[in-house]
């Protein structure tokens, strides 16, 4: 670099780091040369002598990894990609009661740069612990009028009574509200949000049902709202503080034979993955969590850079995303600039319902497969042969100083004079050492970090198995940093931060095949690998057979007397490194063509349709062969996701499910039950914890047996497949 640009190295690294006195020219040449180049700068070096560790934490209570906590995950992911995008980490601290000991412990360690918080109380003790250390950090949600405002945040008053003016607008009059009985300060606002938008429509909002609940009693009372004394009383239409509500009153209602949209309008908020899985499709508040994520990290990062923010909260405008519920046809929320929002562009538009009232409730289930091995030993064996890594003794000797000045360096410490650290810094980065985290960890008393890489990390079963594992990760002692993998070159951003510059001991890859070259680089960078669903050779590996779950599937549809069968899955992917290799949709097909052929049933080419894994695409799919001039009588879908697309396109095409076309699907994630999905389940919950505890156990220098963990699957039948109707 410095040679093409014709400075020093010092005027280099003064470019890269912002810092000393560069002219505009020689600058301009630096920048010139990195383009030309393609020079990535190392960050482990760049945060020793920044005193940076590029790791931004997100203090998070264990409930938003429920699996219903659809809106918190998506926020979650988004802030993964939006640090990552600003080549940060983000380590992900769980807690179960009070988080501020977490938080001391992070900033006594001085592992991350700034915090991130969610769910804000007006007099939050976090904020107040952060403000007085003088800590960056940001928020999702307000904090009160004496602390810090680094916050961003929605008008969730306005957003409600935006929802009111709309339901009284398509000609419900009677309107109640459903909300939860909480302290929470955005819960009260969405009430006076109610009562708002009822007091500017002319309406007398004390004389409108204001019904306050908890999970548990949520059906129970809705019941009772809607079947009062006197039927003029029932309200026409219910706005809820949430999409999980709204998903209660459609259950209810379907009970009661009132149709959503027409006997009754219902709205909910949130905006989230569960309101496209609803039929018809629901009307919602649609929290805007990828540009609330961009904001709060841009504010963490700010204050990293710039010292303390000065400028007040922002508020972003959350739209009203219209469906069916209240009485209109779908209409796509579209931002400021026309186009559909990401993550809400594909959406299924509906799910199904004609056989919810009255379906048997899950079957037996019937089960196959291998019965759990796996256990612990001493040491691990095999691989390809590791490569040397340089040492804290190989940079002391070529800075001429000391292993303990070294360390002094590598550990933030003052007491190191500026020429000694400006030689260390050199050595550090001539020689591409990389500091062990693991021994700073114990020089410092903190705990190892590990990273767990995930593709798509808003898919259902991905929550299922990154929460699973977070909490395992948490009971062992680990810091966790979170990557999510949407694309290949995602996949490779990430690499490139953790193994050169050892930012994690260890990586739980979920649903990430890698190639050889792949591999060889975590061999030799030292860092242990166990991976989750996803086949690589050599590596400690927690999967399901997925070919015997296609099989499972498959018969069980012929064991219904169903001939004509289609498939529903994913488009074929390239391998690694070109393609993320997922196989596991293909690996389903195979046992989809498996158990045909075992039947003496010609696998046909035309019901078999693959394509992007989402609800609409699968829908688009599934409409397909439900059009032809000879449908199937029964689809397979390779993921549940999928199964819910299959559903939505057999509801608009009028094919009653199960009386005209059973559906099946795989996965059982939780909106499986709702929907009274038959499918294969897999542990997902216990696969991330299996991928963890080994690779725990890898840490700790333990041998893993067997290298490849098989957990069982088994069939659910529930009420989307029966028996084939003749005729």
């Amino acid at each position: 670099m410095a040679q093409a640009a014709r400075v020093s190295r010092q005027t280099v690294s003064n470019v890269l780091n912002g810092s000393g006195r560069v002219g505009e020219a020689a600058k301009a040449r630096v920048r010139d040369a990195v383009a030309a180049l393609g020079y990535q700068p190392h960050h482990g070096a760049r945060s020793l002598r920044s005193r940076l560790t590029r790791q931004i934490a997100y203090v998070m209570p264990r409930v938003q990894l429920l699996p219903d906590n659809y809106i918190m995950q998506q926020f979650l992911q988004a802030l993964a990609a939006a640090s990552a995008r600003q080549s940060y980490s983000m380590v992900i601290a769980v807690t179960d009661g009070d988080p501020c000991p977490e938080i001391r412990r992070l900033m006594a360690s001085r592992s991350v740069d700034a915090f991130l918080l969610s769910e804000l109380q007006p007099a939050d003790p976090r904020v107040v612990m952060l403000a007085e250390a003088g800590m960056p950090f940001a928020c999702f949600g307000r904090t009160g009028p004496s602390l810090p405002q680094h916050w961003v945040d929605i008008d969730n008053r306005e957003a409600t009574a935006a929802a009111v003016e709309h339901v009284l607008s398509r000609g419900f009059d009677r309107i109640a509200f459903l909300g939860y009985r909480s302290g929470n300060h955005w819960d009260a606002e969405r009430v006076a949000g109610f009562k708002a938008g009822l007091t500017r429509s002319g309406m007398a909002a004390e004389d409108a049902d204001v019904l306050l609940v908890n999970d548990a009693g949520a059906r129970r009372k809705v019941r009772s709202l809607l079947t009062p004394a006197h039927p003029a009383a029932r309200p026409n239409a219910i706005v809820t503080s949430s999409d999980r509500l709204a998903a209660v009153v459609y259950g209810v209602a379907a009970e009661l034979r009132l149709r959503i949209g027409q006997d009754l309008a219902v709205t909910g908020f949130d905006g989230s993955v569960a309101a496209g899985l609803m039929h018809p499709q629901l009307t919602s508040v649609a929290i805007p969590v990828d540009d609330i994520a961009q904001r709060v990290v841009a504010r963490a990062l700010r204050q990293i850079d710039d010292g303390p923010d000065q400028r007040p909260g922002e508020v972003v405008p959350a739209a009203l995303r219209l469906g069916e519920s209240t009485g209109a046809q779908q209409r796509a929320k579209t931002t400021l600039d026309g186009h559909l929002p990401r993550d809400q562009d594909r959406s299924p538009g509906g799910g199904w319902k004609r056989f919810q009232a009255g379906a048997v409730a899950g079957g037996p289930a019937l089960t196959r497969g291998e019965s759990m091995p796996g256990s612990s030993g001493p040491a691990v064996s095999g691989g390809p042969p590791a490569v040397r890594r340089v040492t804290i003794a190989d940079v002391a000797a070529d800075a001429g100083v000391g292993v303990g000045t070294v360390s002094r360096v590598v550990n933030g410490s003052e007491q190191v004079r500026a020429a000694t650290l400006r030689a260390v810094l050199d050595s550090i980065d001539r020689l591409g050492y990389r500091p062990s985290h693991a021994a700073a960890a114990l020089v410092r008393g903190t705990p190892h970090t590990v990273a767990i890489m995930v593709a798509h990390l808003t898919r259902p079963s991905a929550v299922v198995r990154v929460a699973s594992a977070l909490a395992a990760l948490e009971e062992q002692g680990y810091d966790t940093i979170v990557c999510n993998v949407d694309t290949p070159m995602e996949r490779d951003r990430h690499l490139e931060s953790l193994l050169p510059t050892h930012r994690a001991d260890g990586v739980l890859a979920i649903c990430l095949p890698f190639s050889r070259e792949q591999l060889d680089q975590f061999s030799r960078a030292g860092v242990a690998l166990v991976t989750v669903d996803a086949a690589n050779p050599g590596v400690p590996q927690t999967v399901s057979d997925d070919a015997l779950g296609g099989r499972l599937a498959t018969e069980h549809l012929i064991g219904l007397g169903h001939r004509r069968i289609g498939f529903v899955g994913d488009r074929p992917f390239s391998k690694p490194p070109e393609g993320l290799g997922f196989t596991s949709s293909a690996q389903r097909l195979r046992g989809y063509k498996q158990a045909l052929a075992a039947a003496g049933i010609e696998a046909e080419a035309g019901l078999i349709q693959r394509g992007p894994h989402d609800a609409a695409s699968a829908a688009e799919l599934a409409a397909q062969l439900l059009k032809s001039s000879d449908p199937p009588s029964a689809i397979f879908a390779a993921s549940d996701t999928q199964a819910v697309g299959v559903l939505a396109a057999a509801d608009r095409l009028g094919v009653p499910v199960p009386d005209q076309l059973s559906v099946i699907g795989f996965d059982d994630i939780e909106s499986a039950a709702f929907l009274r999905l038959s499918t294969i389940r897999q542990p997902l919950a216990l696969s991330g914890t299996e991928g963890a505890r080994r690779l725990c156990a890898l840490l700790r220098g333990e041998r893993i047996h067997p290298l490849r963990q098989e957990l069982p699957i088994e069939l659910i039948a529930r009420g989307s497949s029966a028996s084939v109707r003749e005729g």
